[in-house]
């Protein structure tokens, strides 16, 4: 499991607005998604990023700035948590591999042609 300086946390409505905020956090400083959780059908979204203090802050504050330039600032809470505990790195991170894009391809291209395979023997 990876250590990072620090976590930043941002909850806000509507899942396009998590994505803008996401891509915004990441353009200006570097840090990496270590979670996303969709509430109420995607109308509250968390996002965690991780990295060292410095970066975390920028991003979170990258992400504050960009909420308040919307219309009624969609933006919920935003926090930076310095130094996080372990367990709390065992609560945020899932206990799966990362898979890459083309990890998650394969995965994709696996299930399909089982599928299509399923198919075949029913109509055999």
């Amino acid at each position: 499991m990876t250590n990072y300086e620090a976590l930043g946390v941002i909850e806000t409505q509507y899942f396009t607005v998590a994505m803008e905020l996401l891509d915004q956090m990441c353009k200006t400083s570097d840090v990496e998604l270590l979670a996303s959780e969709n509430y109420l059908g995607g109308r509250l979204v968390t996002l965690i990023v991780g990295g060292s203090f410095s970066d975390v802050d920028v991003a979170v504050q990258a992400a504050k700035q960009a909420a308040e330039h919307k219309a009624n600032n969609p933006l919920k809470m935003a926090l930076v948590i310095s130094n996080p505990h372990s367990e709390i790195m065992k609560y945020i991170v899932s206990s799966q591999p990362n898979m890459t894009v083309e990890d998650t391809e394969l995965e994709s291209l696996k299930t399909e042609n089982s599928k299509g395979k399923k198919k075949t023997a029913k109509k055999n």
